[in-house]
């Protein structure tokens, strides 16, 4: 029986290898291949043009920020494009939400009340009964979830009440002689039914 203790698995498993890097040993044919197979971009550095290498993966942030730009895009087309020549009055409510979403972006579109989101997912709605799109679909959807989220947020905002006022409240030590002589003097200001027979001594 041997006394040697089985390797980890950490240990055992192989490093890293970086999945963008160009296959091959640098230099070689398979190398610069690898290297011509990835997208080119121009870049502007001192005033003049560079090639440089494109990043296929683009962060999450840049891929919505792009996903928005488009449906702004697509979103302004079909309010310019419609029939009424009235559309920025008759659809303010999805003009606003196109607005919010163009400065501040989804979190801007959540943010919103949910009339507000209502009107807009209604009017939004009709522009996309013209000529479906994918993309419409996904917004309808997405304004969908966001009033509902909204409906909720605001049903629970009523059920705890008015929001309480902060009131600055000073504290400072006094005396018993002070302390009783404001006490009688606010018993004073009552109304006589609210004095009670115990406050008159």
């Amino acid at each position: 029986m041997s006394s040697k203790s089985p390797e980890p698995k950490s240990a055992q498993r192989k490093p890293m290898r970086e999945r963008r890097a160009p296959r091959g040993t640098p230099g070689s044919v398979r190398w610069v291949q690898g290297l011509l197979g990835r997208p080119l971009g121009l870049e502007k550095r001192g005033g003049q043009l560079h090639l440089t290498l494109v990043e296929r993966r683009r962060p999450p942030e840049v891929v919505e920020a792009e996903d928005v730009a488009r449906l702004c895009a697509e979103l302004r087309a079909r309010l310019l494009d419609h029939e009424n020549q009235h559309t920025a009055a008759v659809m303010r409510h999805l003009v606003a939400v196109h607005d919010t979403l163009l400065k501040r972006g989804w979190n801007g579109v959540q943010a919103l009340s949910s009339k507000l989101l209502g009107k807009a997912l209604v009017q939004a709605q009709m522009l996309a009964s013209d000529e479906a799109s994918r993309r419409m679909s996904d917004f309808i959807e997405r304004l969908r979830v966001l009033q509902a989220a909204a409906d909720v947020r605001e049903d629970r905002v009523s059920r705890r009440g008015p929001a309480q006022t902060d009131v600055d409240v000073e504290v400072s030590e006094t005396t018993q002689e002070e302390f009783e002589s404001t006490e009688r003097s606010w018993v004073a200001t009552q109304p006589p039914e609210l004095v009670t027979p115990d406050s008159k001594n």
